[in-house]
């Protein structure tokens, strides 16, 4: 069903189907107008809860459901389930509120199969500045995950891959910068469960992430694994051989100074949109760590990480980009990629490998 859908998108322009599901009518009603605004989509309708959702969803089959979390009779994480067993194809993006519990379980719902999340925010008039970016982000991501799967199955056609090195390491770096965004929770669980665990080396990971919810995909990360994997406070020293998240909200710059690796956390720069910005990490390790860095810049949207690694590139760092075929939303990638200062393209295995020897206590 899903390659039908794809060559029928490849062969005309098929508009892109979204059903809403959201106890709050206001919600229901901005989704709706966000929706019904944008000449690629076609709303289908909307549903007070799981339980009334799910008839719908298995008789109109919409390319994406946009879901809440917390809904009376059936909530997000039950409605998702039911959703994964009657209609595996249909793609899920939670819509969640920004308190704790709406953090906690979102990432749940990435465990079981949603493909992302965008957090509601705290204002929610029609017209509103943060309504207007949140929808605008929900479209905007909506559209990215689409089109990525029309080039996946593009590239499946024309018999396309990348993605694996038998490279062998050279030399040993200190310090591992990553950059991700739409995609990430589920590509960190990835990566991160298949990394040896005799790291001498700091990785620190920038994912586009509002408040809240690092914290908890810190918690996540190192619930289901054996490395120490931990939201950055300032001026913690890092230590080597675990895992640091960038404070959503927060940027993050690494420093070296006789106490070793430094995380510095602010607010700035204003303008400054991504919050973590990988640029902003990236560039900190450019400066202060040169050729004992290496950085990963993985699924997501837009281009931030880009001007951050071609610093890096010139001051000797190591760069490897996650492939086409394995992003989520092959952007943050792409520009990296087709200007050449990547060392190597690779999927989540290879990344996993690379890191691992890379950084390695073994220096054989």
């Amino acid at each position: 069903m899903v390659a039908a859908n794809m060559a029928e998108s490849m062969n005309q322009k098929k508009r892109i189907t979204v059903f809403a599901v959201d106890d709050s009518l206001i919600y229901r009603n901005l989704l709706r107008s966000a929706i019904t605004s944008e000449p690629e989509f076609e709303f289908l309708g909307a549903a007070i809860d799981g339980k009334f959702a799910l008839p719908k969803i298995s008789y109109l089959k919409p390319d994406f459901v946009v879901m809440d979390v917390e809904m009376p009779q059936m909530n997000g994480l039950d409605a998702l389930a039911e959703i994964k067993k009657s209609n595996p194809e249909t793609r899920v993006i939670m819509f969640s509120s920004l308190t704790s519990e709406g953090a906690k379980t979102t990432l749940q719902a990435l465990d079981m199969g949603a493909l992302d999340f965008v957090a509601k925010p705290s204002h929610m008039t029609e017209g509103s500045v943060d309504i207007t970016e949140t929808l605008g982000l929900l479209s905007d991501k909506i559209k990215a995950i689409y089109a990525q799967e029309l080039l996946r199955f593009q590239d499946r056609k024309i018999g396309k891959h990348q993605g694996e090195s038998k490279l062998k390491p050279k030399r040993k770096f200190n310090i591992c910068g990553i950059g991700i965004s739409t995609g990430g929770p589920v590509a960190l669980r990835e990566l991160v469960s298949k990394l040896k665990t005799n790291l001498r080396g700091i990785i620190v990971i920038a994912q586009h992430m509002p408040p809240r919810f690092t914290k908890y995909l810190a918690e996540h990360l190192a619930a289901n694994n054996d490395f120490i994997v931990k939201e950055v406070s300032d001026e913690e020293i890092l230590e080597e051989g675990a895992i640091y998240i960038a404070p959503g909200g927060m940027q993050l710059e690494v420093i070296k100074d006789k106490r070793g690796a430094v995380g510095k956390v602010y607010q700035g720069p204003i303008g400054e949109l991504c919050k973590p910005s990988v640029n902003i990490l990236f560039k900190s390790l450019a400066e202060n760590f040169s050729n004992e860095s290496m950085a990963v810049i993985m699924t997501g949207m837009g281009e931030d990480g880009y001007l951050g690694m071609k610093e890096m590139k010139e001051k000797g760092a190591y760069l490897i980009a996650q492939s086409k075929e394995t992003c989520l939303v092959f952007g943050m990638p792409n520009k990296p990629v087709k200007e050449g200062i990547v060392d190597e393209v690779l999927n989540i295995d290879s990344i996993a490998e690379r890191i691992s020897n890379f950084l390695s206590k073994d220096l054989t």
